[in-house]
């Protein structure tokens, strides 16, 4: 219904108006309307912003202040439109989502608004160009208990979120429209924009490990194993039969029938971790972690790996499961010499990397942490040309930002189409959309980043994730 105006409500509308004001003299369209909202509007009203958020109380109706001028009218929540200055409410709870529509000369374009869990994780976001992504997914990380996870527009606003929080590092979205988690202990759920669990699936004989997940273009799944064994640290100065944690790659089918595996300590000997990577232990069993794989990626022929105490990416063919070529860390015979990268020819290399991919035109991107205990420096993302012929991988890329100066775990490196990267800056607060050149078009600051996976425009809509969380906060 609409309120008569209390003198709290007054304040607003005159803030409503002056906001108009602004508006007329700073060039925008004279037919848009002020709108503002108690609790406000996240951003800020905007004409081409259609998607918002607000942190309402479910025991204190909304208030919607309208300012609109002659021949421009403004619906709130599907009462009667209306011009001039008003103040309507709303009773909105968590999760759900009200609509403002107006209408001026030029037609009618509605603009949605939904309610934040209290608990939703603070955040600030900058859109400095044109993004070539269409959404972020990434999950809202504090600390090793459950968490949010949550898909952002380009205009910083979350368009979805999980209803139910999930102590899962992993929120990736699948070439299938479902979203894969990698719990700290049991079988990976696969979400629907829905917030369901149509799906789950386990590596087999030993513990799931959290860090990445792959459907498969046959409709096969990629996982690996976080599994305890003994190994002969001898050449560490260690017992010849400490317990470490070993990975194992698994190829599953959807009804979870091993189909293909490959033993990372029957083809990596521990002589290969870096030296200064070796006091680090395995973060929840505390046990030693020779290899600690982080990320694993389908090429069409085999298997991108990721071993952070490594200090490399390995090209593991398939099926035979032969070593096709090492990038990084200690010499091994299957080794390419970099080129062109100051990193290596200064004598450094990798240190902690994360994210390895592969992608359409033969190039592999990563994300260097470069957070080796002994060495660290700023990270960054690069994508290297291989020539297999002359056994060398040449630099044709590096990306960074000047906020992130130390990222000590965790991160991703997503080469756009458009030529464009996403960056999640691994173990800070913030990821990037970055131009070829470095430059920022996006920006989010909020908690602990893992991932920030882009999702590229056609795969989602702003309508299905409305739909679907429509469908999760559904009375």
């Amino acid at each position: 219904m609409v309120k008569a105006l209390t003198p709290r409500r007054r304040r607003i509308g005159l803030l409503a108006a002056v906001l108009l004001v602004i508006g007329f003299a700073t060039g925008c369209d004279p037919s848009d309307p002020s709108i503002t909202t108690d609790p406000g509007l996240y951003p800020a009203y905007q004409s081409t912003v259609v998607d918002y958020v607000n942190r309402c109380d479910p025991q204190d109706p909304t208030d919607v202040s309208v300012t609109a001028p002659s021949g421009t009218t403004v619906s709130v929540d599907g009462q009667a439109a209306r011009s001039g200055t008003f103040t309507a409410e709303v009773d909105q709870d968590v999760g759900d989502r009200f609509t403002l529509r107006v209408t001026t000369g030029s037609g009618t374009r509605t603009h949605h608004v939904r309610c934040l869990p209290t608990d939703f994780p603070q955040w600030h976001a900058e859109r400095t160009g044109t993004p070539q992504a269409q959404f972020y997914a990434t999950s809202l990380i504090q600390g090793f208990g459950p968490a949010y996870q949550a898909v952002f527009d380009t205009n910083g606003v979350p368009v979805w979120w999980s209803q139910e929080k999930n102590p899962s590092f992993l929120f990736e979205p699948l070439p299938n429209k479902r979203f894969a988690l990698e719990l700290l202990a049991g079988p990976a759920p696969l979400l629907s924009a829905t917030g369901q669990v149509v799906h789950t699936v386990d590596t087999v004989g030993a513990n799931s490990d959290f860090h990445d997940l792959q459907l498969l273009p046959n409709g096969n799944y990629v996982l690996v194993t976080a599994t305890q064994q003994q190994a002969d640290l001898t050449s560490w100065g260690q017992s010849a039969t400490a317990t470490v944690i070993n990975h194992v790659v698994q190829i599953l089918s959807p009804t979870g029938e091993l189909l293909w595996s490959w033993d990372t300590a029957a083809h990596i000997p521990v002589t290969e971790t870096t030296a200064s990577w070796r006091a680090e232990p395995e973060p929840l069993t505390g046990l030693s972690d020779p290899w600690h794989y982080n990320s694993v990626h389908w090429t069409g022929d085999g298997f991108l790996l990721s071993f952070r105490h490594l200090d490399a990416i390995y090209k593991i063919n398939y099926p035979s499961g032969t070593i096709s070529w090492k990038l990084g860390g200690t010499p091994r015979a299957e080794r390419l010499t970099v080129v062109g990268d100051p990193v290596f020819t200064g004598g450094g290399g990798f240190s902690g990397q994360h994210d390895a991919r592969l992608l359409p035109d033969g190039t592999v991107t990563l994300y260097d942490n470069g957070s080796r205990p002994s060495t660290s420096r700023s990270p960054r993302a690069v994508r290297y040309r291989l020539d297999l012929t002359a056994r060398t991988a040449t630099l044709l890329e590096q990306i960074n930002d000047p906020t992130p100066v130390f990222s000590g775990c965790c991160g991703s490196a997503r080469k756009l189409p458009g030529g464009n990267w996403v960056v999640g800056w691994g173990g800070t607060p913030w990821f990037t959309e970055q131009r070829p050149d470095g430059s920022r078009v996006f920006y989010l600051a909020g908690t602990f980043v893992y991932r920030a996976v882009p999702i590229l425009p056609g795969r989602f809509t702003p309508s299905a994730f409305r739909a679907g969380m429509d469908a999760q906060y559904a009375a």
